[in-house]
């Protein structure tokens, strides 16, 4: 595979804009203190009575990485945060003194077969622009798309590892096939996961390249379009989907006021109004996608492609092969639908912040609304634990469940 599917440079084009930025990284977090840089702050004179007030230590920290974490204020601020939204610490000592977390954010480093690859956590407007705004994330690849010659693939070692490579391939030249629709992307993508898990708990893995290079040809061939084309769209049940996945992200905490004003502006698209006395709110779910945001996905196809394309590096899809025991994603399945999951609740938001936009919705209010999900939903911890048990239910893993997720 070309490097550059196995190592985006993207990445390397983010610069932080500091005190411009309309958000704060520093504010309504989490944060951790790396071992190395919580001693360099004990150890330095102007520091260590700062470190013992506002940093404090975890109990049976798994690892140096979470040594230990910063205490917020009453505010839920970072205690050095100065009030020109700029790190006091980096000012007086420099950026070598920053902790880990605060030198990568938002840079997502992610360990793909013995190489480190580097995404964007959209939950920083700045990186969000970058990736989302972007006409072309990625270069055009070397070599044709879906290019699986058997004769080489044949030979792939049946662990899965090996198998990461041309199943990661796979998927981003589907991803970027814009001859199809997005939802029929994944779709496609979904089906072939679906198999592939089939095959690994049948011990019948030398069979999956060869599923790859099938399927990749019925793609080009566009032999599966009739049955995509008929697939029909069910908005009922997909919005009972989507607020069932909203009502358990509250169960968890009260997430920030971006992401309530997201779920206000879909609430407001299916309740009863003047223009849709009568119809249910399923019905106004999916007049809202046809008259708001088809227009604006068919007028801006980099957009959903791009977050699709960086989820994919920033999280390590397909997980296989992953030897490091934080690592909870274990299968192309179960990656597969944590994926799908991500998309149909961005999607559904984004819906509703077209219907409260109606025609001027634009490029600029999807960017807006990313960061405010990613904050809720990517980087909730708890709530991925969530979503990591609905993406191996049982009821999960057929087409059909795919079908109501993906087609709008």
């Amino acid at each position: 595979m070309p490097d550059h599917l196995l190592q985006p440079h993207y990445a390397e084009n983010f610069r932080c804009i500091g005190a411009d930025c309309e958000d704060s990284c520093c504010e309504g977090w989490g944060m951790y203190v790396d071992k190395a840089t919580y001693k360099k702050y004990r150890a330095t004179t102007e520091l260590r009575h700062a470190a013992a007030e506002h940093i404090e230590l975890v109990p049976g920290a798994r690892d140096n990485f979470r040594y230990a974490r910063m205490k917020f204020t009453a505010e839920n601020r970072c205690p050095f945060l100065a009030a020109d939204k700029l790190c006091n610490i980096q000012k007086q000592h420099g950026d070598d003194f920053l902790p880990k977390t605060c030198s990568r954010y938002p840079r997502a480093l992610v360990r793909f077969e013995g190489s480190i690859q580097k995404a964007l956590y959209l939950s920083c407007p700045e990186a969000a622009r970058l990736v989302l705004i972007s006409p072309q994330l990625l270069p055009p690849p070397d070599t044709p798309r879906y290019e699986f010659p058997l004769s080489q693939s044949q030979n792939l070692a049946l662990s899965s590892s090996a198998l990461a490579r041309p199943l990661r391939r796979f998927a981003l030249d589907l991803l970027q096939d814009r001859s199809y629709p997005v939802w029929q992307r994944l779709f496609l993508l979904g089906t072939v996961c679906r198999r592939i898990h089939e095959l690994t708990a049948a011990q019948q893995t030398t069979r999956i390249p060869q599923l790859l290079a099938q399927h990749a040809t019925m793609i080009l061939e566009g032999c599966l379009r009739p049955h995509l084309d008929g697939i029909p769209a069910r908005p009922g049940p997909q919005l009972d989907a989507v607020l069932k996945l909203i009502q358990r992200r509250y169960q968890d905490d009260q997430p920030e006021q971006a992401f309530v004003t997201c779920v206000g502006d879909l609430l407001q698209a299916i309740s009863q109004s003047q223009q849709s006395a009568g119809a249910d709110p399923a019905t106004r779910y999916h007049q809202a996608y046809l008259h708001y945001y088809q227009p604006f996905e068919q007028a801006n196809p980099p957009f959903m492609e791009n977050y699709l394309l960086n989820y994919i590096f920033r999280t390590g899809f397909p997980f296989i092969g992953i030897t490091d025991p934080t690592q909870r994603h274990l299968d192309p399945l179960t990656s597969y639908l944590l994926l799908a999951l991500h998309y149909r609740l961005l999607q559904s938001l984004l819906i509703g912040a077209a219907a409260r936009h109606r025609h001027e919705f634009s490029l600029a209010h999807a960017v807006q609304l990313v960061p405010a999900f990613a904050r809720a939903v990517e980087h909730n911890v708890k709530f991925a634990d969530e979503l990591m048990s609905l993406a191996r239910s049982p009821q999960m893993q057929n087409s059909d469940s795919l079908a109501v997720l993906l087609r709008n």
